[in-house]
């Protein structure tokens, strides 16, 4: 089965996520090196990503700022070069901040990672090839969701339900969400238009996270998500909705955050494994 067809049915959802799961990160890449403009821009990225030394540097670059929100899944901040160089240049801990003031678990993440351009990944080879493995995936998925309804949730949740280890964690994925709350029988703007504590509460009584270490599981509940996907397309498969988690959820240090993949290493956290993407590129 082409992992580019149209997929209508849920046999062939499942189908299709069972294929791509075996393997995401090469056809991840395959399809990274099949579509020009992203192989492109990727190469680009690679060649100027020592330049970029600081936050004006980059956002500068709208290319290469391109592919660095894009890995972060922060891609509406390219309309909003101020405040990416507030996230980029201010102290993320810092009650003053804007990211604090915000309340944006992605945002936390993505000036996290840069920390006022002190810990800068762009400096060193294992950082860049971290952020061009998840640009490639995130948009990989992304890609295949406009083929299949929900897929995009359904790999992302495969691919990161093991680093969950509390509630709060997993309440900063939004795509690991959606999987979860589509296993307790309401739908997601249910859940959404509940209050913050209502939300802890429910999912603390709904969501075994033990499950979540459990391959066999974890399948299982990406397939359910799927088939409903399927059938109701635009309950399941629609912009998820905002939820009324804020600042609480910026305390920790999810293990689902681009920081697991800068571990200095040059390896990549879920798997310890030496990065591949860059040369695919070279």
């Amino acid at each position: 089965m082409s992992i580019f067809s149209l997929n209508g049915s849920p046999g062939a959802a499942i189908a299709t996520y069972l294929t791509d799961t075996k393997n995401e990160q090469t056809l991840a890449n395959k399809w990274a090196k099949a579509t020009p403009q992203v192989k492109a821009d990727i190469a680009y990225f690679q060649a100027q990503a020592p330049k970029l030394t600081s936050a004006d540097a980059l956002i500068k670059d709208y290319r290469s700022l391109k592919i660095v929100l894009g890995a972060f899944n922060v891609a509406d901040l390219l309309t909003s070069p101020a405040l990416t160089k507030q996230l980029l240049t201010q102290d993320p801990t810092s009650a003053s901040s804007s990211v604090r003031k915000i309340g944006n678990p992605a945002y936390q993440i993505f000036a996290n990672a840069f920390s006022q351009f002190k810990s800068n990944p762009l400096s060193d080879s294992s950082g860049v090839a971290s952020i061009v493995n998840s640009y490639v995936e995130n948009n990989f998925e992304a890609a295949q969701n406009t083929q299949t309804p929900g897929m995009q949730n359904a790999l992302t949740f495969t691919r990161t339900a093991s680093q969950f280890k509390s509630i709060t964690a997993l309440m900063t994925s939004k795509p690991a969400l959606s999987v979860v709350v589509a296993q307790t029988g309401i739908t997601f703007n249910t859940y959404a238009n509940m209050s913050y504590d209502q939300q802890v509460s429910f999912l603390t009584r709904k969501v075994k996270l033990a499950d979540f270490q459990s391959a066999a599981k974890v399948t299982r509940m990406a397939e359910n998500y799927l088939l409903q996907a399927a059938q109701n397309p635009t309950v399941w498969n629609a912009k998820t909705p905002e939820t009324n988690s804020l600042l609480t959820l910026l305390g920790g240090s999810s293990s689902t955050s681009m920081l697991s993949l800068f571990d200095g290493s040059g390896t990549t956290a879920s798997t310890g494994s030496t990065d591949p993407t860059v040369s695919l590129f070279a």
